[in-house]
């Protein structure tokens, strides 16, 4: 069992670290405008700014579905993820194909299939294609997060903490750990695949009703 005080601390650690490059770019645009004094604002530095801000405002929309509790109870469709996930991606390298269907299912289920997104890009180091689809099964259905691109790989610590497995918590792995242990607690089983240039993030549970 996490410690309250550890993982709350981590989680911290992680959003902090994500906010770090955006942040960045909207200190520095403000910086060059400042510097100017005056003169024509420099395309550059308002460049900065847009690229600042879009991306912080996405990542923490992001971070406020994906690891919010207000946001956990209640049934839902994989629709509520899409728009979240648009605008994250607007921010990232990959591009995002969403080819999957209206599925039904728990909120916190919603929640995994978000994270799985974030979990797909950081599989892409050089950027590339996250696609998201989902099928019947036997019993249920699954959704499958496929990220595509040049040496494409699912790290062994994120795969590790995925399954519960993980020996040491820490800024890199929270994430993954908080994905894992919400799937468990809703039901949802993971799994993952890898071939050449391609990982694929799947998620299955008896909820999941394609309509």
């Amino acid at each position: 069992m996490i410690e309250n005080t550890k993982l709350t601390a981590l989680v911290a650690s992680r959003i902090c670290h994500d906010m770090v490059e955006p942040m960045s770019a909207i200190i520095q645009g403000l910086e060059m405008i400042k510097a100017q004094e005056g003169a024509k604002t420099d395309p550059d530095a308002l460049s900065l700014l847009d690229h600042g801000v879009g991306k912080a405002w996405a990542k923490l929309e992001f971070f406020r579905f994906a690891l919010a509790g207000a946001v956990a109870e209640g049934d839902s469709t994989l629709e509520e993820g899409r728009e979240v996930a648009h605008k994250l991606y607007s921010a990232l390298k990959p591009e995002l194909k969403w080819n999957a269907p209206a599925v039904a299912m728990p909120r916190p289920a919603v929640r995994v299939i978000v994270n799985l997104l974030l979990i797909a890009n950081e599989c892409l180091p050089r950027g590339g294609t996250v696609e998201v689809t989902a099928a019947k099964t036997a019993s249920g259905g699954e959704v499958v997060v496929t990220a595509s691109g040049p040496r494409a790989k699912l790290r062994e610590a994120t795969g590790a903490a995925l399954r519960g497995e993980g020996d040491e918590l820490s800024g890199h792995t929270i994430q993954p750990t908080l994905t894992g242990l919400l799937a468990r607690q809703g039901g949802v089983e993971l799994a993952a695949r890898e071939s050449e240039e391609k990982v694929e993030l799947i998620a299955r549970s008896p909820a999941f009703q394609l309509q």
